[in-house]
């Protein structure tokens, strides 16, 4: 859905080292949804070993709701392996983490919601966070929620920003002022969630709106970090996502195994990703704790 980037590289390169020889077929929408249904029907066409899909629109597109019995226009015969999916079992791509059931595994990008709050909390302390989020992306909805639980048990207050829709799609015009209205509510730090209108298509105005406005920014994910101006992030490399994916499709297409008997997974080690340059514009600097482990950019 967005090119092919880090984490197919990791996934190619895991195939390639265990000596498959692998013919890819790549199809990128380019955040166009429209266009997924026709590379649903490209693939009931084509019928490959493998579908590989990335992010939670396209993924529940290719696969369904799990607990749809119409076969509808989704791929139920073939194996697909999904990645950079948040919340799959919220977003009802497979019932069970453990036992997916079904054609369907894959890998979780982000870690959990607790861990990231803690990091935010162990940056600087706050009693307000800010998120702004596209609330037609289920997944982005379904990670709002986790993180309003999580706040709620912390004693922290969450201001919920939704991206305003016209025919069902947020406008990119829109995000300075949304921005800039976390600041005005008194948000003392902008949470960037695995939404990719926000963190993906357009980080890089993102980035640069929070930081006009003095506003810190978190992210689960790490390249509005590493590549534009985000302040920090507890992420998952994408490199290491891909090849965590890359040995799924390794037991589905070299050792036989049914998708559905394969556990959905994330990394157990996350890691803590800084931009210094960012935290000197903002005059907001990590503490000695943070900087003894973190991964510093920007400097």
């Amino acid at each position: 859905g967005r090119g092919e980037g880090t984490n197919e590289r990791g996934f190619k390169d895991h195939l390639a080292r265990r000596g498959l020889e692998i013919d890819y077929i790549v199809r990128d929408t380019g955040g166009d949804s429209s266009l997924l249904p026709g590379i649903v029907a490209e693939i009931k066409q084509l019928r490959p070993d493998l579908v590989y899909t990335w992010g939670t629109p396209q993924t529940r597109a290719v696969v369904g709701p799990w607990d749809d019995p119409t076969p509808g226009p989704y791929v139920r015969d073939l194996p697909v392996l999904f990645t950079y999916v948040a919340t799959p079992r919220d977003a009802r791509i497979v019932p069970n983490l453990e036992r997916p059931g079904g054609n369907v595994t894959g890998t979780i990008h982000i870690a959990p919601i607790a861990a990231q709050v803690n990091t935010i909390l162990a940056y600087r302390p706050i009693s307000r966070l800010a998120v702004v989020f596209n609330p037609a992306e289920r997944n982005s909805v379904l990670t709002v929620v986790d993180v309003g639980e999580v706040c709620t048990r912390r004693g922290l207050g969450l201001l919920e920003v939704p991206a305003p829709l016209t025919d069902g799609k947020p406008d990119p015009a829109d995000i300075p002022g949304l921005i800039a209205h976390c600041r005005e509510r008194g948000g003392e730090m902008l949470y960037l969630g695995p939404d990719t209108f926000i963190t993906t298509t357009h980080r890089h105005l993102v980035a640069a709106v929070a930081l006009a406005e003095r506003l810190p920014s978190f992210s689960a994910t790490e390249l509005i970090v590493r590549s534009d101006q985000a302040l920090f992030a507890l992420s998952s490399s994408p490199y290491g996502i891909g090849r965590l994916t890359g040995e799924k499709a390794v037991q589905i297409l070299l050792q036989g195994q049914s998708p559905g008997a394969i556990p959905v997974e994330t990394l157990h080690r996350f890691s803590v990703l800084i931009n210094m340059a960012t935290a000197k514009k903002l005059s907001c600097y990590p503490p000695l704790s943070l900087l003894n482990f973190a991964e510093v950019v920007g400097v």
